[in-house]
């Protein structure tokens, strides 16, 4: 199976010091890898530094066999169009209605392109998600969980190998976040995408979950099948589960 992103020798972090170092992990295509960890450890700060918003101290990052470059305008531009981004607070934009949000990164990277197949990609990403009727609603009149599945489809505007999502089902009650589950999960199916989750919620994990990476105090303690996670006999692990599970009921 392909490796879509490869990371070797990852030292990231703020002004010359460390928050992780020496992270090695691959990412294979059409499988979902979860990011796991305690609050802090620096789950978020990895998606950041794989988008390029912060530059890695150290080591390399490869995405489809290429070496990015971060410093380089040029090289994330062209991995911004095969990559798309999720954020936590699903980052729409209050000024725009739905489809002007879900269009925006058409127009930042194909500013020539007809108007009617603009409509086309974005009206077939809404309906995807199931929001095609409420192309012309503005952020704050949509849930929360309507909103998470806007920022999904402007994540994968641009048809990606790839999506970045940074705990999706924040703030979402159990049903919504399950639905949330499922839609990755066909995207995953149905599309064949291949998808990074960072994400503290057990149901999701245990729902969408192929591959897991852990993280504690700033290094790499486990990447492996998730299914391999319930037969190690780790202290750390089981107390991350456990406490997860007590912070769910």
């Amino acid at each position: 199976m392909e490796d879509i992103i490869e990371v070797s020798q990852l030292d990231v972090g703020y002004k010359d010091e460390a928050v992780l170092a020496g992270l090695n992990f691959t990412v294979k295509a059409k499988e979902i890898t979860v990011i796991l960890g305690k609050s802090g450890c620096g789950k978020t700060t990895i998606l950041k530094t794989l988008i390029g918003l912060i530059p890695p101290l150290s080591g390399d990052v490869f995405f489809f066999g290429g070496k990015v470059d971060y410093y380089s305008e040029k090289s994330l531009n062209d991995l911004y169009r095969k990559i798309g981004v999720l954020y936590q607070s699903s980052a729409l934009l209050n000024s725009f209605n739905l489809y002007e949000n879900i269009a925006l990164p058409i127009k930042m990277h194909y500013k020539n392109l007809a108007r009617e197949i603009e409509r086309e990609m974005v009206y077939t990403r809404l309906s995807q998600v199931g929001l095609l009727e409420s192309s012309h609603k503005y952020p704050a009149e949509l849930s929360g969980g309507m909103r998470k599945r806007a920022a999904l489809a402007r994540s994968m505007i641009l048809d990606p190998d790839i999506i970045l999502c940074d705990e999706p089902s924040a703030g979402l009650d159990p049903i919504t976040a399950a639905g949330l589950d499922q839609l990755m999960l066909d995207l995953k199916e149905h599309l064949g995408m291949t998808l990074v989750v960072v994400t503290h919620e057990l149901r999701s994990i245990d729902k969408i979950a192929d591959k897991a990476l852990v993280l504690d105090s700033g290094r790499l303690h486990f990447f492996g099948q998730y299914r391999e996670l319930a037969r190690l006999n780790d202290p750390f692990i089981d107390t991350f589960f456990l406490k997860n599970a007590k912070n769910e009921k």
